[in-house]
């Protein structure tokens, strides 16, 4: 199993909408936010204190009774090898499954709901499609955005697009674009942004 976990998060009673939960965070993102607030999870590359999914999932086992979810986050975790994997291990421990996901690969998304790997999804809707390369920082593929939009609005799983609103980013205009883009009857939601975590220092001092 190939995972590269950056954190664990034992207890949590904000990430998972309604649950207590644990939250692993993975390593590694194909985006380069500016605004980003988990800056040290970007590189892939270990770190040496960095836990073992083996031991993450025994820490899960050990906190099942107490726990009534698991988030995984990041970074990106759909660039994870061994999600899948990883996933249905925790699935065993009878916890139900949250993802954080930028949305940028939907065939990893499309075969994780396939196999009812996923309890909740949380995409974040970073931009109006026009200005998404601005705001994720690289290069990006709109259509399998899009795509990832699609599939998690009809799932039928419970899930939520979520905007963070960085004023020197995003204009009034941009929000409204980006309220339009998002499904009808899908929960989207605005997120405050934090400079203080910002990847982008000179973020902060804009506002």
């Amino acid at each position: 199993m190939r995972m590269r976990i950056g954190g664990f998060l034992p207890l949590s009673l904000c990430d998972y909408p309604g649950r207590v939960a644990a939250v692993v965070f993975t390593r590694g993102c194909n985006f380069r936010c500016p605004f980003c607030h988990n800056g040290h999870l970007l590189d892939a590359a270990d770190a040496p204190d960095d836990p073992a999914a083996d031991d993450v999932l025994a820490r899960l086992a050990e906190f099942a009774a107490r726990l009534q979810g698991v988030v995984v986050s990041g970074g990106e975790p759909t660039l994870q090898p061994g999600l899948a994997d990883f996933l249905r291990r925790i699935r065993a421990l009878r916890l139900a499954i949250k993802l954080d996901t930028n949305g940028s690969r939907p065939d990893v998304l499309a075969a994780l709901l396939a196999e009812r790997l996923v309890d909740f999804i949380a995409m974040d809707i970073k931009a109006p499609w026009e200005k998404y390369p601005v705001l994720a920082g690289a290069p990006c593929d709109v259509p399998a955005l899009q795509r990832s939009v699609a599939l998690i609005a009809g799932s039928g799983v419970p899930h939520q697009f979520r905007t963070t609103r960085v004023p020197p980013l995003l204009s009034d205009a941009d929000c409204a674009a980006i309220a339009r883009q998002s499904p009808a009857g899908s929960p989207h939601v605005f997120q405050t942004f934090q400079p203080e975590h910002a990847l982008d220092p000179r973020l902060a001092a804009r506002l």
